[in-house]
């Protein structure tokens, strides 16, 4: 098997339900082969037999992804081969799947656009460092740090090098949040430091609205796109942002300019991904779905062809969900 090309018919597994798909013996194989060539070990059919039993689970809890494209749960499963994750919903979650209404390139008989429901793998702030200590980018990140008004706080660079001053105000009088921060440890064992100010804060709520608009009627016959509402863990906290959503942003926009990592086909961080060809198995056929398919599927691809719709596994309290 570690020497043979293991192809799967579009077809074949279209045939087949969507819990069936990760029990198909060749998918095992597949998943197990990209693992272990992948990441260099020889454990990955313990990682399959770990994973498909997250991916059962999370199918019977969440069953509007059993409409999903059976090419994209297919491929949204291998990516926990390819990017060395889990799903499982236990601590701080690695990473959980959505499912995206994404146009197919057709039209209706009425010329309307024709959209089909594809799931992609969404990683969370904590599967990214995951990642990137695995990449050698990092050594470790300090848990982010939530400042409150009244808290002495400074950020700021001195001598080329960013820097935080934070002296936490105790007993705290307010619980009004002015800024986040992380401290991030290099491989070389130098230090960097990233933050989130209120102003940040906004600008990414502004960025959840964008991304949830939605076209409706202005009155005389035209459709316009207006904005949506922002994830409701933007202000769940009394008007304010939730403090473990902020923690998992922070932790997500501490990487925006560092280098990028190899992620799945189907996987999509905040942070731009790296261009990448990945062998899933598919075999062509005449279908023509296949190719434009795996083309829609670009996760550099951010703009108003895709409605979003997210689909998160259950975690903590302290351990809220990222994305938007």
């Amino acid at each position: 098997m570690a020497n043979q090309a293991i192809q799967i018919k579009l077809e074949e597994l279209n045939s087949l339900t969507p819990s069936q798909i990760v029990e198909n013996e060749k998918v095992e194989d597949k998943f197990i082969q990209m693992y272990n060539a992948i990441h260099g070990v020889e454990t990955g059919i313990q990682i399959y037999n770990k994973e498909k039993f997250n991916f059962q689970k999370l199918l019977n809890e969440k069953p509007e992804l059993a409409t999903c494209s059976k090419l994209s749960l297919y491929g949204s499963f291998l990516d926990m081969a390819v990017n060395g994750l889990s799903l499982d919903p236990t601590g701080r979650p690695h990473c959980y799947i959505i499912p995206r209404s994404v146009k197919t390139g057709a039209k209706d008989q009425n010329n309307k656009d024709i959209y089909e429901k594809r799931a992609s793998v969404m990683v969370t702030g904590y599967g990214e460092i995951v990642m990137r200590m695995r990449a050698g980018q990092i050594k470790y990140v300090d848990n982010p740090v939530v400042v409150y008004e009244g808290d002495e706080f400074e950020a700021g660079t001195r001598n080329g090098s960013k820097f935080v001053n934070h002296s936490a105000k105790i007993p705290r009088t307010t619980t009004k949040i002015v800024a986040c921060y992380v401290k991030i440890t290099r491989n070389d064992n130098t230090t960097d430091f990233q933050w989130l100010m209120e102003g940040d804060i906004l600008r990414l709520q502004k960025y959840s609205e964008k991304s949830n608009s939605k076209w409706v009627d202005n009155g005389h016959g035209e459709k316009v796109r207006v904005d949506g509402d922002a994830n409701e863990l933007y202000k769940s906290n009394g008007g304010q942002i939730d403090p473990g959503f902020l923690e998992n942003k922070m932790i997500k926009h501490a990487f925006d300019s560092y280098p990028k990592v190899r992620t799945g086909q189907f996987t999509v961080l905040q942070t731009v991904e790296e261009d990448k060809v990945i062998d899933y198995g598919i075999e062509e056929t005449e279908v023509e779905v296949v190719t434009d398919t795996q083309q829609s599927f670009d996760t550099q691809q951010q703009n108003n062809d895709e409605k979003t719709e997210t689909v998160t596994i259950p975690v903590t309290e302290d351990d809220n969900q990222a994305g938007f």
